[in-house]
């Protein structure tokens, strides 16, 4: 199984590209700009069984971030769509997208842009469950991560969800029948757990 990771130069993607054997990821450090290399990465991906579709385009409190890891989703599916690439398609979502707030400039163009993510997503779901494609689409909705990222903000508590959870998740998804497809895992943690 060739698995391909977008944003895999660190945290949970870094994770993901060094535990499936088979996998490469791609990132702005390798020249792969989700919002300027779209139609590179969609390319790309139909030699591949796997996608992550991982890297967001923030920094959130930027104005630029400009729903990229959406358009991407979209682009790949219309690309393994005209191929009529089976496969499996897994988009990192957020539980930040569940909570409706007043705009604050630094959250704003993060929520929304996960929640796009998450409605295209599950479109993408449909739209297998309709037999209109035979790629699989799984939206993955974690809290926050334990990762060295998360462990440098002020808020960190001590507790994220561990990396190996998701790729745990990600083996399982990927074995289960060709007629079944997991439209959305959300995972929480504890904060305050010991």
């Amino acid at each position: 199984m060739k698995v391909l990771v977008t944003g895999g130069n660190r945290g949970l993607g870094k994770h993901l590209v060094e535990v499936f054997d088979t996998a490469n990821g791609i990132s702005r450090a390798d020249g792969f700009d989700i919002t300027k290399n779209i139609d590179d990465i969609a390319a790309r991906s139909i030699d591949y069984d796997v996608i992550v579709n991982n890297a967001f385009d923030g920094p959130p409190q930027e104005d630029w971030a400009n729903f990229g890891q959406t358009n991407l989703y979209i682009k790949i599916y219309d690309t393994w769509k005209e191929h009529n690439k089976t496969g499996y398609i897994f988009n990192i979502g957020s539980v930040g997208e569940q909570s409706i707030v007043a705009p604050e400039p630094r959250w704003e163009t993060y929520r929304v842009s996960k929640a796009a993510l998450s409605h295209a997503s599950k479109q993408g779901t449909q739209a297998f469950k309709q037999n209109t494609v035979p790629f699989r689409t799984t939206l993955i909705t974690p809290d926050r991560l334990d990762t060295e990222l998360s462990r440098s903000r002020p808020n960190w508590t001590g507790n994220g969800i561990n990396l190996v959870d998701i790729s745990n998740f990600i083996k399982y998804a990927t074995q289960t029948q060709d007629n079944t497809c997991i439209e959305e895992i959300v995972i929480y943690c504890n904060y305050d757990h010991e």
